[in-house]
């Protein structure tokens, strides 16, 4: 009788490590930047792959793959490159000897995200964390001690930041100067230190046509549609064509449309209003139906004063349809009744789900089963 036996997070973490000494130590690098300023400080995406790049070679590493967020904060993990790592991680069993990062700050900056990234899946996979600038290497025993100390050293330098950039942006203002994009219908120029918003001799005339077409009561779709046939393309955005939503929050960041105050008895509850709009479509009823029903129980939309049937369509897309069959299905569907991941994880034990490689649900197990 063959007897199989469960290894234990130590036993994986020492066949990981053996794998990987005995042949060619394979990595992954991963880059991050909030804003363009940080390549002022070195901090670049380029930057930062290059120095990865650099110090694996010095140690006869092969790179992998490289995974890049570019405009994410380190405040959470709900970044698409970082969550593509962690399942890859999770895919190698045991393949990725180190995520090599320039400094930890570039991973997060939470203690706690840190603690989740650390116990629930590199040490369970063998992969250790490597942050070239901050000299801290899991593979030393010495590192892997230093890790929660630096994680609250990052979390209150994040803190502090975020309160001098808002300090920064508050004095450019008050001096009259310009911080962020550029709106259409307007350029920069340099005024000493200070950058300044001019109009823009091409786009402002496009801009006052479409504001003076908006107090003649034209559609924004309507605008976007005249201003694309005319060549006045939007500033921003992949496709560059201005779309009714661009129109929008053009006119709403100039100051040119007004949002109205809902003005309404109902109250706004999405969960209860999808629990019952899912439980209506079920059963097969239309849209418009369950717009009325929503109505009727005394539930609106977020930006409404009612639900329409477009709206009920909004609701229902905003959350798929679940397969509660398994576990991920299940546990989508827990949280869009608003549970929490750490209740998410109970009810998926009672209901006789486990992860898959054993042992029990954490919230950050949660959390990376839902996004895989």
């Amino acid at each position: 009788m063959t007897t199989y036996v469960r290894l234990s997070t130590a036993n994986k973490t020492q066949q990981a490590t053996l794998r990987n000494t005995a042949h060619t130590t394979r990595v992954f690098g991963y880059c991050r930047v909030s804003t363009d300023m940080q390549a002022q400080q070195g901090l670049s995406l380029d930057d930062q792959r290059e120095a990865i790049k650099q110090y694996a070679a010095d140690r006869g590493w092969t790179v992998e793959d490289i995974f890049v967020d570019g405009g994410f904060s380190a405040k959470n993990t709900d970044r698409p490159a970082f969550q593509r790592m962690m399942r890859e991680i999770k895919n190698s069993d045991g393949g990725i000897a180190a995520v090599v990062v320039t400094k930890l700050d570039r991973l997060t900056r939470s203690l706690r995200d840190l603690c989740s990234i650390n116990e629930d899946l590199l040490e369970p996979f063998g992969c250790n964390l490597v942050a070239i600038r901050d000299g801290i290497n899991t593979f030393e025993p010495v590192s892997k001690m230093l890790l929660p100390f630096l994680a609250i050293i990052g979390q209150i330098e994040r803190q502090n930041t975020g309160e001098r950039v808002k300090a920064t942006i508050k004095h450019i203002h008050d001096q009259g100067g310009h911080y962020g994009k550029v709106p259409f219908g307007y350029t920069t120029v340099k005024d000493g230190k200070l950058t300044r918003l001019v109009e823009c001799p091409t786009t402002f005339p496009w801009l006052q046509k479409a504001i003076g077409w908006y107090t003649e009561g034209v559609t924004m779709a309507e605008i976007g549609r005249r201003l694309n046939e005319a060549g006045a393309k939007p500033r921003y955005g992949e496709l560059k064509e201005w779309t009714d939503s661009k129109i929008y929050e053009l006119f709403r960041t100039m100051g040119v449309h007004k949002t109205r105050t809902i003005v309404s008895d109902s109250r706004y509850s999405k969960h209860e209003a999808y629990r019952l709009a899912y439980k209506l479509r079920s059963e097969g009823l239309s849209l418009p139906f369950i717009a009325n029903e929503l109505n009727m129980a005394g539930l609106r939309p977020l930006k409404a004063a009612a639900y329409r049937w477009y709206s009920v369509q909004d609701l229902l897309r905003s959350a798929v349809y679940h397969d509660r069959s398994t576990p991920r299905g299940m546990a989508l569907y827990l949280k869009e009744e608003g549970l929490s991941l750490r209740e998410i994880g109970q009810r998926l034990a009672q209901a006789g789900h486990f992860p898959k490689r054993g042992g029990q649900w954490y919230p950050q197990t949660v959390k990376l089963m839902m996004v895989s």
